[in-house]
């Protein structure tokens, strides 16, 4: 074992030998070739290859790209925050008009109602046996009874002048019962056209507000990815800053 260690130590040796002859050789023939030729040594190459000027234009292009490129990703963030605060406040403008018409819609069908129990009402009191009065009174009456109705709102003036130029079904010698109830006929037919066209506008209302949510939502999912990338961009630049920084050697 001690002649193989003292064989390997000689071995090791001639190894080492070997090497620095050629090392030295190497050395020796680079400058040799290079005060021949008048051309740059193997050493300057070697750093001219390392510290190439294309390589470093690249960089700085590459560098300038990713910096447009976060610069356009700020941009684009910063456009989608304020579309999606539009968004937002159309989103709830759009529901408060809903809202109002959901409560107006109900307000509609309540007055309808309530108009209907007076027509119900009249017939049970028109059951009764009816009176002999004046056909001039009676009309006067109708003329009164539809004239009052106008001004409050509850016929429109299309109503009014069926009811003076007795069409429609508009009778002045009726008696004041039969009178009183085509008045509130008419009148439960208006509030039940003013509760469709309320339930319409409720309709389209509430369609509106749900484009206008979607849209929301579409603009707030569209802002968040937009604001990953930039958060990522970001990152990976300044990883790469950090690590050019880190390859400097201190001078």
């Amino acid at each position: 074992m001690q002649n193989f260690a003292n064989g390997m130590q000689q071995a090791l040796t001639i190894w080492l030998a070997l090497l620095a002859a050629a090392i030295i050789a190497f050395f020796v023939m680079s400058h040799i070739n290079r005060r021949a030729t008048g051309g740059p040594s193997w050493w300057s190459r070697i750093r001219r290859a390392i510290h190439n000027p294309d390589a470093k234009r690249e960089k700085l292009a590459k560098a300038e790209r990713s910096a447009k490129e976060i610069e356009e990703l700020r941009r684009y963030c910063t456009e989608l925050t304020v579309a999606a605060e539009r968004a937002t406040a159309m989103a709830d403008r759009r529901r408060n008009e809903w809202e109002a018409a959901q409560r107006t819609q109900e307000a509609a069908w309540r007055a309808f109602e309530e108009s209907e129990q007076d027509v119900h009402r009249l017939r049970r009191a028109n059951a009764f046996p009816l009176t002999d009065d004046d056909p001039e009174s009676r009309r006067r009456h109708l003329v009164r009874m539809v004239n009052a109705a106008h001004d409050r709102g509850d016929i429109s003036a299309s109503d009014l002048a069926d009811a003076l130029m007795h069409r429609n079904g508009w009778d002045p010698q009726a008696h004041p019962f039969a009178q009183q109830m085509m008045l509130q006929k008419a009148i439960t037919d208006r509030k039940f056209r003013a509760y469709q066209e309320a339930s319409e506008i409720e309709r389209q209302t509430a369609k509106a507000a749900d484009l206008a949510a979607a849209s929301k939502r579409s603009l707030d999912d569209e802002k968040f990815n937009a604001e990953l990338k930039l958060r990522k961009a970001t990152a990976v630049t300044s990883e790469k800053s950090a690590a050019a920084l880190r390859a400097v050697p201190a001078r």
